[in-house]
């Protein structure tokens, strides 16, 4: 049985520390793997994703998952130039992870409440996406964020092993409570995000500082199988700690909640 990778998004804080010593650091507290954004919009404070996935390498962590830039999601829905875009976008980043085997590519089928209505032009850009993925072998892990029925639209047009499923457990608790994409969509899960949030809005808290309920969440994904738990929780604003850990602490901290969890539900670990 495959032991199930415990993760960090890269993405958790102190960003006046270089890249690097993060990286090393994620390691150190005990992770397994590293989740980062496979775009150029935090280069400024990250450096490329080509030099962070190298220096996870280095560091003996796996790279398993990216997200892709949801700054535009919406734009997948367009018939012009920002659909277009948005889909070459894409295939040049599934060509990049193949060549990296990277297994996951994280994508948001929505922006905010700015996304137009689901329409058979996105359902046609998602299938030319699709097709790239299925030939380099990358899974296309489509995320539950606001609106479920753009997920609907797109798992009932499309029947792929490239098609996966990203479930997280924060935006479930904040904007779908009531639903239960785990349930939904959870045949096809091939990886997570795991935060926390007050029910308010998308706060990626710590693990245990909101209200999301872990023993479902993770009663849940071991009933799935799941073979990967990431951490997508930052040392931010809405944290009951945030500016009184080292960054050493706070990974720890991080590292030994999932850990706990991980070990509770019987997830077979290293």
């Amino acid at each position: 049985m495959m032991n199930t990778l415990l993760g960090q998004n890269f993405r958790f804080g102190y960003y006046d520390i270089p890249p690097a010593d993060r990286m090393r650091a994620i390691r150190s507290a005990g992770f397994d793997s590293v989740m980062f954004w496979w775009g150029d919009d935090f280069e400024s404070v990250d450096g490329s994703r080509y030099d962070l996935y190298d220096t996870a390498v280095r560091f003996g962590l796996q790279c398993t998952t990216v997200h892709f830039p949801s700054v535009h999601s919406d734009y997948l829905w367009y018939d012009d130039s920002r659909g277009d875009g948005y889909t070459e976008a894409f295939l040049t980043a599934i060509d990049d992870c193949g060549e990296r085997n990277i297994g996951h590519v994280v994508i948001h089928l929505t922006r905010s409440l700015i996304t137009p209505p689901p329409n058979e032009i996105g359902v046609r850009n998602f299938g030319r996406m699709l097709s790239a993925a299925e030939k380099r072998g990358v899974k296309i892990a489509v995320e539950n964020t606001r609106f479920l029925n753009y997920n609907r639209l797109i798992y009932g047009r499309y029947k792929s092993e490239m098609l996966g499923f990203c479930y997280d457990c924060g935006h479930n608790n904040c904007y779908t409570p009531t639903e239960s994409p785990l349930t939904e969509f959870g045949a096809a899960l091939c990886t997570t995000h795991i935060h926390d949030n007050d029910g308010t809005g998308d706060q990626h808290r710590p693990m245990g500082d909101g209200t999301v309920n872990y023993d479902s969440v993770f009663s849940g994904l071991k009933a799935l199988g799941a073979r990967e738990l990431n951490l997508e929780s930052y040392d931010n604003k809405w944290y009951s700690l945030h500016g009184r850990q080292t960054m050493d602490e706070y990974l720890r901290m991080s590292y030994t909640l999932l850990h706990e969890r991980a070990t509770k539900y019987g997830f077979e670990l290293d």
